[in-house]
């Protein structure tokens, strides 16, 4: 399958309407300008309320090679449970359309692209091919949490083509009865000895009596912080207060995983553009013109952007206010649109849940036999 062809003549000739057909509608939307060639793709859509970007190819001929490597490590990483079994048996492919593996590849590709990526796309391509390569498929056990009254488990494990990483950082508490209860999953990649993290996301959400236990017990997130003393005058209220505490220990245990194999370099990211767009498509095509249906649809989007965006940046600035082993290097829109971080190494938190944690991590990961550092 030619990679350049299905990019060129069809996956930026169909983004600029905001439906790429493979043999699922990718909406995904964005210009495109390849500079040595002069040539503009611009879009052309009704759709409203979208923030469409640009895809500006200034170097081709490195852009080109990226893609195609890209692609090639996408059909070596994801089996064919991450394609429709239509897709895989090429049933729907003909010359018109291009369905394939390669295609659904290429428009997912775009779906994680922030802002930036879509000024660099050579530095986003290889960042990615990076994801790819620097395989964290682990399993460590952590050990027995007193404040929890739990077991603690790290799964690193490959994640689905269609969410934002190739790999996801997932935490497990086991109860003495071996009830086990699933903290939310971080979705991360690594390169230039950086650790991008995309997003925290609930995955379990059956409620036990252990499950609402370990809950309970994780508010002691709260120790340490004082809503009207250190939150208010500096943030507002519902800022830095307004945390998932489950969130807040998953990313604890992150940070403290990745300083272990000399990770130290946090970029977090913001909105992912294309995600946004792809929702508020699929919403005004579900409204079918129903104005009244679809501002229904429009503001539980903007409730659930906020939790993704806002509220998960809201982590990493609390827990950076817990730790004295944490600065920010730069807030979004400063040096880049992401919240910069960067992590001493040295655990010491002013609350009592979070440093068990870290030490736990910290005591773990170090006993790990060939433990591989990063570059």
């Amino acid at each position: 399958m030619d990679i350049l062809d299905i990019f060129y003549n069809h996956i930026i000739k169909e983004a600029i309407y905001g439906r790429i057909d493979s043999f699922f509608f990718y909406n995904i939307i964005f210009n495109t300008v390849i500079e040595e060639e002069n040539i503009r793709y611009e879009a052309k859509t009704n759709y409203k309320d979208l923030i469409i970007p640009t895809l500006h190819i200034k170097d081709k001929k490195s852009f080109d090679k990226l893609l195609v490597i890209y692609v090639n490590k996408c059909l070596n990483f994801y089996d064919d449970s991450n394609f429709p079994t239509e897709v895989i048996s090429g049933e729907y492919y003909d010359e018109d359309n291009k369905i394939s593996k390669e295609k659904t590849i290429l428009a997912l590709l775009f779906a994680n692209a922030g802002i930036e990526d879509f000024a660099n796309p050579v530095g986003y391509l290889q960042k990615r091919i990076d994801f790819l390569e620097n395989n964290q498929q682990s399993k460590t056990y952590l050990g027995y949490s007193n404040i929890l009254d739990a077991d603690i488990q790290i799964d690193i494990s490959k994640d689905k083509l269609n969410n934002e990483t190739p790999y996801q950082f997932i935490i497990t508490l086991i109860s003495n009865s071996q009830e086990k209860y699933e903290l939310p999953r971080l979705k991360f990649g690594i390169s230039d000895n950086k650790a991008y993290v995309l997003a925290i996301q609930n995955s379990n959400k059956i409620k036990t009596k252990f499950s609402q236990r370990i809950n309970r017990k994780l508010y002691k997130v709260g120790e340490g912080f004082s809503k009207e003393i250190d939150n208010f005058d500096i943030y507002e209220e519902g800022n830095l207060s307004d945390v998932t505490p489950s969130f807040l220990v998953v990313a604890n245990i992150f940070i403290t995983y990745m300083s272990c194999l000399g990770i130290n370099d946090l970029v977090i990211s913001t909105i992912l553009l294309a995600r946004w767009n792809a929702k508020s498509i699929a919403n005004q095509i579900k409204s079918k013109n129903d104005q009244n249906l679809y501002n229904n649809y429009y503001q539980r989007q903007l409730e659930i952007q906020a939790n993704l965006t806002e509220k998960f940046l809201r982590t990493f600035l609390r827990l950076n206010y817990h730790c004295d082993n944490l600065t920010i290097v730069s807030y979004p829109n400063e040096q880049s649109f992401d919240l910069l971080m960067t992590n001493n190494g040295v655990i010491h938190s002013n609350n009592n849940l979070l440093n068990e944690t870290a030490f736990m991590t910290n005591s773990a990961v170090f006993k790990t036999k060939n433990n591989k550092i990063i570059k």
